[in-house]
């Protein structure tokens, strides 16, 4: 905890004065059809909130490792919340977004003070062995790791982050606006669905500390079940109820044409359907094996992605990610997992990720058919659209894949919590 006290303030540092020397470059990454008011200003506030959340974050990786994320959770809950209400008064009494951003910074640093005492309360020893120093053999093996796993996170934050700094310099801020909205569903979404599944990587590392190849292969294949499940149903909710979501919300000049809605969709399903060849890579160490296909990864998306705006605008952007994770993150991670981690052929799970994503694209084309159909006010046109999409794509699902073994173990899982929560 002491060397991760030292990392992560150094991240600190580093986060900040690299989010600081951007700002005199900003006019070329942002391509703006209107003046905005204190655009650097504004800018530098938002490093500063992203800079100040590693100086107490190595307390709740901790929490994490030891599978008490909920204490954090909590915590995180409330001052989401807290600070959500008192951004929404800036906005509302004296419509001031450089205020609205200093809530969100003070909120950010408290709600880490908070975690950070947690921790200690949790564990007292902290602060008697703070000044203890790892066996220079072990922070070798550290340095080796973390410098392959450096590489690979620029990477996949390369390939994940730059959408938007794309559209800003080849489309327009304003298609940069009207793409926010809808991503601002898909993250909601995606964050629920990331808090349910980051809860069990603790325990995926402990699978894959102490048990057999054969359990963890079958664990793997249960896990991947799953997200398919949550992700795939999510992700085509999200295809055909994001529009009518926009129309309802702010207005029908805000509506994406459906093929972009589509790939704003799709891009979610792809980036879910990663979960189990992520975790299990992280959790078994495999950082070195293969740590530069994320930067080239990050490059081919880069380049896809600026040639197809070109020529098709907004969706040409997002397809470029899409396409990309399909030539790289798609087949290498779990070819890595199952070679390296599992030592197996990984032809059984290319197999059934195909048969999934002909099963997807399927419910896909009849949910939006079926969407066509309904024309009603918009609040009744999105309520009904939406409960028509869960129950076909979840039915369908259920009915292709609900006898496999994956699926039975999940309904148990599910019945068995249910009893317990019952029982307290």
């Amino acid at each position: 905890m002491a060397l991760f006290r030292k990392v992560y303030r150094w991240m600190f540092c580093i986060v900040a004065l690299l989010g600081f020397s951007i700002t005199p470059f900003l006019g070329f990454f942002v391509k703006t059809e209107i003046e905005i008011p204190n655009f650097h200003l504004i800018y530098i506030l938002y490093v500063i909130s992203s800079a100040v959340s590693y100086l107490f974050a190595y307390k709740k990786s901790l929490l994490f490792a030891s599978q008490k994320t909920y204490l954090s959770t909590t915590i995180s809950y409330w001052f989401i919340i807290g600070s959500a209400i008192f951004q929404v008064l800036v906005l509302v009494l004296w419509q001031n977004f450089i205020l609205y951003l200093c809530v969100q910074i003070a909120s950010v640093i408290l709600q880490d003070i908070t975690i950070a005492r947690k921790a200690d309360k949790q564990y007292p020893y902290l602060s008697k062995y703070k000044n203890a120093r790892l066996p220079e053999d072990e922070i070798s093996d550290i340095k080796k790791n973390v410098k392959a796993l450096i590489i690979y996170k620029i990477g996949t934050l390369s390939l994940n982050s730059t959408d938007n700094i794309v559209i800003s310099k080849f489309v327009g801020l304003l298609q940069v606006g009207l793409y926010s909205n809808y991503w601002l569903v898909c993250s909601s979404v995606g964050g629920f669905l990331g808090t349910i599944f980051s809860n069990i990587t603790a325990s995926i590392g402990h699978l894959n500390a102490t048990e057999t190849d054969e359990i963890k292969t079958r664990m793997f294949f249960r896990i991947n079940m799953a997200t398919f499940l949550f992700y795939g149903v999510s992700s085509i909710c999200l295809f055909t109820s994001m529009s009518p979501f926009i129309l309802l919300w702010i207005g029908n000049e805000y509506v994406l044409s459906p093929s972009t809605s589509f790939i704003i969709a799709l891009n979610q399903y792809i980036g879910g359907m990663l979960y189990s060849s992520y975790n299990y890579r992280q959790t078994m160490g495999l950082f070195v094996q293969g740590k530069i296909r994320p930067v080239i990864s990050a490059v081919l998306n880069i380049v896809l992605s600026i040639i197809l705006a070109k020529y098709y605008g907004l969706p040409g952007v997002l397809w470029g990610t899409a396409i990309t994770r399909l030539v790289t993150n798609v087949w290498y991670d779990p070819y890595i997992v199952f070679k390296r981690g599992l030592k197996r052929s990984a032809f059984p799970y290319f197999k059934d990720y195909t048969i999934k994503a002909v099963a997807y694209f399927a419910v896909c084309g009849i949910c939006y058919y079926l969407s066509l159909l309904i024309h009603l006010p918009p609040m009744a046109n999105l309520l009904v659209i939406f409960s028509l999409t869960l129950v076909v794509s979840s039915g369908i699902f259920m009915l292709l894949f609900g006898r496999t073994s994956e699926v039975q173990y999940i309904v148990s899982v599910i019945k068995k919590s249910k009893s317990i929560i019952k029982s307290e």
